[in-house]
């Protein structure tokens, strides 16, 4: 048991996730998102996978979370892997400050975005057969989906009357065997494509106003050509009269049909698959996006055309927000381990981006269950055809629940000064602010394709450049990163990897700055198996340490003389074989490096830079059970040494081990060599472990599943006594430690979590942060007032603890308080004299005393 005098952890999972894309899997829908414009246009509102953000289109900010895990209601109805919200509209009356969400389990909830989340949810069902496809016709008509075989079976339904508990619904109508679906952005037209008796593609028009059909005629052919691609519909439009379709194949080519006299034109410009389409509510402009990560404007009546380039990701949709925005889907098919989203919302009048809302993007090392590629003409590892579309799903669940080893870890590095979270994400680097829960910035630091313009055709199977790592130097200065380009394949030279070094400075945008690059620092196709940082005590911090897979060790430093950094020491490989299983630690005081190669631990003099030697001049070496797995110093006199099988610490002092525990059953088989460094982080501080334990869990026959559970254990320096265990209902990818009091973890989902003794309310509870939305309320006032104190006494207390004084107090009435200390002495003078004092005249003092 935990000594109760030691501080007790928590853990929470306090941000991050995924943006919510509900018929992302459903090949028949070309509308995959789902999003809300509130009434007064001042908010964007858009689901993720565990909240809802509310985003201000004015300062381009999250100001609003909805947590699901923080209301008993929203967890029971939306914190489920299969539930997804479907559907989200503004509730319009005098408050204006109400939604409506509808999930695919049919379940209807209204709750307020301001305010408090735990006041005034209501909920109730739809009694319907199916999974809640969409909502059109004003609320009215609803629409439910099957899988049936390589199509789907939609039903349509009329809400005839909503009650608290059960709305009363009518079955309208069944449509069989539909391949693509899309409906008018007024929700009032509906579009199927669908094979008939005969398994021939018809296009149906029906109306969700009267529910009359308008139309019903085949899909017109575009070419005489007799190949997959020219008959392949990949995208489907249509315009807010019901007067004009669009429909997108995988050859490129685009189809504007004129439905009153069916006559029809080619619109072409795209060289791969058509992956969305979009009418503007004026029906003047037909947008649309592909794998040339451009979006396209085609002036119905003039013919012109107009471009938006070098967009982040592959175009999945584009549409109208109102009159005054577009909104975009974009997907990062680079990552192919991971389905990586971002809505971005332009301006409608300058193309401008306003919001570019995303969740942390991680790159594991096993591709996921969930991963979508889009559409193609080739069939990569970014892509799927259109012949074997329907087929990948099933084999790719196949092969995971074959697959013995499931690693889906992921790297992830904290910034010493910032706290930010740096992902290396294929070719890029994403910086993350978990507190803000927002991207800081996402920088392309490889040279590649996809920096410049979008891959298409057989483009998509040149591989871009990998960042396989990154480290800072502890003051914060400088970033190391780590990076594996590979050449085309096809050649005699397909197998000789580049293996490149990066060393990057932080200038005065904010922005790192390369300024020195190795390529190939261990020589030709060595790898970098691990990268270390100096000490403060080693030049400042601004030095490092590389491996390889073969012993060798090098030393890198900055150089001020030569203003660059230069190879200042090197050890030659020593062993006659190669290995993955690699680790590096570093004493604080620079005298010695600790270096793990396959099951042997040998120590390194620094000042010599050469093995330590006994008194018979032989290597002084550790031999363990199985190849080491991770290695952690703590407090300079314990080393903690994670095996295959088991978890050691080690005092250095008397060369003897304080404890052991055997972890074979959840590490051996499961990780690759060197990957379960990523799930051990040592408190520096306080020099206490945490250790992320994953496992795979069995369905109720007892066969594995593709879901996972994980623990976190927290213990002691010498991991004799055990402070905390907590349990996660996801895989766990990384576990950090983020240089103050807490130990930060990333799950399979993106979703970032905390475990420390300092957990702040506010980063769980979402209600402090309703200042941004509006002005303090005179029944709370004295509520803000103790919460403003509190949040100062506990800031105060932190930076006692080791944690970053920088943090800014909250957002008073929509403004940031200045830079002036406040303390429960600043408000003695307000109560002197504060009887039949008005409030606003309260107010007032309040102000003068804290700005």
């Amino acid at each position: 048991m935990p000594n109760s005098s030691l501080p007790m952890y928590k853990l929470s999972v306090v941000s991050g996730g995924k943006v919510a894309l509900p018929r992302i899997h459903n090949r028949s829908a070309t509308r995959k998102s789902v999003s809300c414009l509130t009434q007064d246009g001042s908010a964007y509102i858009v689901p993720f996978n565990n909240q809802f953000k509310v985003y201000s289109i004015d300062t381009r900010q999250c100001i609003k979370t909805l947590k699901f895990a923080n209301n008993d209601i929203l967890t029971s109805i939306l914190d489920e892997p299969s539930v997804e919200v479907v559907h989200i509209e503004p509730i319009i009356d005098d408050e204006m400050d109400k939604i409506r969400v509808y999930t695919n389990t049919a379940k209807v909830v209204i709750l307020k975005y301001k305010g408090k989340l735990a006041t005034e949810i209501k909920t109730w069902s739809l009694n319907i057969t199916g999974e809640l496809f969409a909502v059109l016709g004003d609320g009215k008509k609803l629409l439910t989906v099957q899988k049936t075989g390589n199509s789907y079976r939609y039903d349509l339904y009329e809400n005839v009357e909503e009650k608290e508990e059960e709305s009363e619904v009518k079955h309208l109508e069944t449509f069989e065997n539909v391949l693509l679906s899309t409906w008018s952005n007024n929700n009032n037209y509906l579009a199927l494509v669908y094979l008939n008796q005969e398994t021939k593609k018809h296009v149906l028009i029906k109306s969700m106003v009267d529910n009359s059909s308008v139309q019903n005629f085949p899909v017109p052919s575009t070419t005489s050509s007799t190949t997959i691609n020219s008959h392949f519909v990949t995208a489907l439009a249509l315009d807010n009269d019901g007067q004009q379709l669009a429909i997108g194949f995988a050859s490129g080519v685009i189809n504007l049909i004129n439905l009153p006299d069916l006559s029809h034109r080619l619109l072409k410009w795209h060289i791969d698959s058509v992956l969305s389409l979009g009418f503007t509510n004026d029906n003047a402009y037909l947008l649309s996006g592909g794998w040339e990560k451009v979006l396209s404007f085609w002036q119905l009546a003039t013919n012109m055309q107009h471009f938006l380039p070098r967009l982040n990701g592959v175009v999945l949709e584009c549409l109208p927000v109102s009159d005054k925005y577009y909104s975009l889907v974009l997907q990062f098919a680079e990552n192919n381990t991971n389905s990586d989203y971002q809505i971005t919302l332009l301006n409608a009048t300058d193309l401008s981006s306003i919001l570019a809302i995303n969740g942390p993007f991680p790159v594991f090392d096993t591709i996921t269950n969930d991963v979508e590629q889009p559409i193609s003409t080739v069939n990569s590892k970014s892509s799927v055809s259109s012949s074997n579309m329907l087929q990948s799903k099933k084999k790719q669940k196949r092969k995971l629940l074959k697959r013995k080893k499931h690693d889906f870890t992921a790297p992830l590095s904290v910034h010493p000064s910032t706290k930010h979270l740096y992902l290396p994400h294929v070719s890029s680097l994403q910086s993350y602010d978990l507190y803000k829960n927002e991207q800081v910035s996402y920088q392309y630091v490889t040279s590649s394709v996809n920096n410049a313009a979008g891959k298409v055709r057989l483009e998509l199977t040149i591989q871009d450049p990998v960042v396989q790592d990154v480290k800072f130097t502890l003051d914060g200065f400088w970033m190391i990163t780590y990076e594996v380009e590979y050449p085309p394949e096809g050649l005699l030279s397909s197998k000789e990897l580049s293996h490149v070094l990066k060393f990057w400075k932080l200038d005065d945008n904010k922005e790192w700055e390369l300024k020195t690059k190795v390529l190939n620092p261990h020589g030709n196709n060595v790898p970098v198996t691990n990268i270390t940082t100096a000490p403060n005590s080693i030049n400042s911090s601004q030095g490092c340490l590389t491996a390889d897979n073969n012993g060798g060790l090098k030393y890198w430093k900055f150089d001020s003389k030569q203003n660059n950094w230069c190879l200042n020491r090197l050890l030659l490989p020593n062993y006659n074989h190669f290995s993955n299983s690699v680790q590096l630690a570093w004493s604080l005081d620079g005298s010695l490096i600790f270096h793990a190669f396959e099951d042997k631990l040998s120590t390194i003099e620094f000042s010599e830079f050469k093995l330590l030697e006994d008194e018979n001049e032989l290597p002084i070496e550790r031999t363990l059970d199985t190849p080491i797995q991770a290695l952690t110093l703590v407090n300079d006199s314990t080393l903690i040494i994670s095996t295959k099988t088991s978890l050691h610490s080690f005092n250095l002092l008397t060369q003897s081990t304080i404890s052991s525990f055997d972890i074979y059953p959840y590490v051996n088989g499961v990780y690759k060599p060197g990957h379960f460094a990523r799930l051990l982080a040592c408190d520096a501080n306080t020099g206490r472990i945490a250790l992320a334990i994953n496992q795979q869990a069995a369905g109720t026959d007892g066969n594995p599943t593709l879901q996972h559970k994980a623990n976190i254990l927290i213990f002691n320096s010498d991991l004799t006594e055990k402070l905390g265990s907590f349990e996660h209902n996801e895989y766990i990818s990384s576990l950090v430690w983020n240089y103050a009091a807490d130990f930060i973890f990333m799950d399979i989902q993106s979703r970032l979590g905390i475990v420390s003794t300092t957990t702040s309310s506010e980063m769980v509870d979402e209600s402090n942060n309703d200042q941004a939305f509006e002005s303090l309320h005179p029944d709370s006032f004295s509520e803000k007032l103790q919460e403003l104190t509190r949040k100062k006494g506990l800031a105060n207390t932190d930076a006692e603890d080791g944690v970053d004084e920088d943090i800014d107090l909250e957002f008073i009435n929509g403004n940031l308080s200045q830079n002036k200390t406040i303390n429960m002495n600043s408000f003695t003078s307000l109560f002197e004299n504060i009887d039949n004092v008005q409030m606003n005249t309260l107010f007032d003092r309040v102000m003068k005393i804290i700005t």
